[in-house]
């Protein structure tokens, strides 16, 4: 199978297959856009040519796989756009919700930070408000490919997610947390089983703070993702590396969070329903400790805006939205755009 696109002749061939790839996997892929495409370029008097660029065949991939056409194509683009050395492709969605509003502000952590350094107690006079803005940026690059056969690859890949306090004027708009996922990748497709992904991830976890603020871990994680009717089920599973069994601030190379699994468990399970143009998330994490029960649900929508933006409505409920409040009890709603999906 063959993507067609024009390419400027000013240009090198290997930027226009970058913006021609990163047009198709942000967009549609039919032809009426490419065809607009075209003419834009005509209408603006920029000489063009035809290029071909391959991607893999639909006759690689399971029937089930082909009946969801978003996520065949974002497998085609994907594979053939990650050969590009110019190229960072979107991992986890990347979104932005300017408009969030969660139950519970917390200043627990502030203030026990400033605790620390006095004789006495101290609490701040301003503290963090009910709505915050929420944005997310994920990232990966691929290292490796066909290391274990035909549909395998090893990449590296990151994600940041923050928490901004944009409306806050009181305490000068702060970003209240951000946490720094850096993980390096196996994955591969598997034919005609019950399972269609397997992800092997060496994964690091942190909020980039010190002192009584620091959270931090290190998991293997193994993913497992299957293609049923309209949609993906995806199940996680992680262990976490070992760390020194104390606490104490003071020490870097302690644990600075040794209850985390009572509240993050040792799993997750989702799916992805698609729809033609809409899709619908539900994904849930559970410490299945009957006696002390823990655990989060995030609920998300998907709709189109342009041919380029999606709007999105996400819903949180547990715990363990953010690593500093890993252990409190949080329920958000929050609405903005995406401007990657998973497909």
């Amino acid at each position: 199978m063959y993507f067609i696109y024009e390419k400027v002749s000013s240009l090198t061939p290997k930027i226009t297959c970058l913006l021609f790839l990163l047009a198709s996997y942000s967009a549609s892929a039919d032809e009426s856009l490419l065809l607009s495409n075209s003419e834009a370029l005509k209408d603006n008097h920029i000489k063009t040519e035809t290029r071909v660029v391959e991607v893999i065949s639909e006759d690689e991939f399971d029937d089930e796989v082909q009946e969801l056409p978003s996520l065949m194509q974002k497998l085609q683009v994907e594979q053939a756009a990650s050969r590009n050395p110019y190229v960072l492709l979107p991992h986890k969605p990347n979104y932005f919700l300017p408009l969030t509003y969660q139950r519970s502000p917390s200043n627990r952590e502030v203030n026990r930070a400033l605790s620390q350094f006095a004789d006495e107690p101290l609490e701040v006079a301003d503290g963090f408000d009910h709505p915050e803005a929420i944005f997310q940026l994920s990232l990966k690059y691929m290292l490796a490919e066909n290391v274990l056969g035909p549909m395998s690859r090893i990449d590296l890949g990151y994600t940041n997610i923050s928490y901004w306090q944009v409306y806050n004027g009181d305490i000068s708009r702060p970003f209240r947390e951000t946490n720094h996922e850096p993980e390096i990748m196996l994955t591969w497709g598997i034919r005609d089983y019950w399972v269609d992904m397997i992800r092997l991830s060496l994964n690091h976890q942190s909020n980039g703070q010190n002192s009584t603020l620091s959270r931090s871990w290190n998991r293997v994680i193994v993913d497992v993702a299957s293609v049923v009717d309209s949609g993906v089920v995806s199940m996680r599973a992680w262990w976490r590396i070992p760390e020194a069994n104390s606490a104490d601030p003071d020490d870097p190379s302690d644990d600075d969070n040794p209850d985390i699994l009572e509240y993050m468990g040792y799993g997750e399970l989702s799916y992805l329903k698609l729809m033609k143009k809409h899709q619908f998330e539900i994904r849930v994490r559970n410490n299945l400790n009957f006696d002390e029960n823990r655990g989060a649900v995030t609920l998300g929508y998907t709709f189109p805006l342009t041919s380029r933006v999606k709007g999105y409505v996400q819903y949180f409920n547990g715990y363990g939205e953010s690593l500093i409040d890993y252990d409190r009890y949080q329920e958000r709603i929050g609405v903005g755009i995406k401007l990657s999906d998973w497909f």
